[in-house]
């Protein structure tokens, strides 16, 4: 995934060797949280509540938190989550109309397929158009069996339409030309000076990261951002701020965890 005028594929070992003997939990003994902002769940240690107040993001399609610094005049750190991009997963859906069909009523179960159907409007990719006319050609033979009373062909259809589902994950390369910061799509694009993006590892996931500037008012400061995509579910983290206050973004970075889902969907 290397890109032309990007420096060489790094680890996130090597990114990170200023932060070298800073230990691996921010002061104050932190201990990772989890957070299940998506079907992936994501376990971080947040930095020093003494300094950074805590406050929850829900904008842009993400769901996520940031950590402000006291008194720092605009410094933080973020870590979300692509709620909107992870929505487009039909495979809960699926599995809630197929384990509850038996229960529902005639009316209750059509719209329950229909609201199964994925978006065909705008796909990420190729390869997720193709999966979602997979699902919406499954759902409409269930539709259509169901009307005709066929209760064995809805079943095979409907678990037809969950295993195209689960077939398709998106990937980082599909994904991060949504999600990368781009200057002319921000309210200002002067106050964005792009600098050097690279390929990384975060907790054994292939990564994109950029080191950028955003110009404020008051001062420049570093804008730097990592993505990456772990069982289609896509995350990034932002540091906003000085190069003193950097060694904390790169603990809570070298903190991060991906647990195993309990997604019933996952069966």
């Amino acid at each position: 995934m290397s890109r032309a005028g990007s420096r060489p594929p790094l680890v996130l070992a090597a990114w990170l060797a200023v932060a070298a003997g800073c230990g691996s939990q921010p002061p104050g003994g932190a201990a990772p949280e989890t957070f299940t902002w998506v079907r992936q769940p994501i376990a971080f240690a947040p930095p020093p509540p003494q300094k950074w107040e805590r406050q929850g993001e829900n904008g842009g399609g993400t769901l996520g938190v940031s950590f402000i610094l006291r008194g720092g005049g605009g410094q933080c750190i973020r870590v979300g989550a692509y709620r909107l991009l992870a929505e487009r997963d039909r495979r809960e859906a699926l599995a809630k109309v197929i384990s509850r069909r038996d229960s529902m009523a005639r009316r209750e179960f059509l719209d329950a397929l229909s609201l199964a159907r994925p978006r065909t409007d705008d796909p990420i990719s190729d390869r997720e158009a193709m999966t979602a006319r997979t699902i919406n050609e499954a759902i409409d033979r269930a539709m259509s069996d169901y009307l005709s009373d066929r209760p064995g062909f809805v079943a095979a259809s409907l678990d037809d339409a969950l295993d195209a589902a689960k077939a398709y994950e998106p990937t980082l390369e599909e994904l991060l030309p949504r999600i990368r910061l781009r200057p002319g799509n921000q309210q200002e694009p002067g106050r964005w000076r792009i600098a050097y993006e690279r390929d990384t590892t975060i907790a054994g996931h292939p990564a994109f990261a950029s080191d950028d500037t955003l110009i404020t008012p008051e001062r420049p400061l570093l804008y730097r951002q990592i993505f990456w995509v772990v069982k289609g579910c896509a995350f990034h983290t932002t540091y906003q701020g000085t190069p003193e206050n950097l060694k904390t973004w790169h603990r809570v970075i070298e903190s991060i965890q991906f647990p195993e889902s309990t997604d019933v969907a996952m069966r």
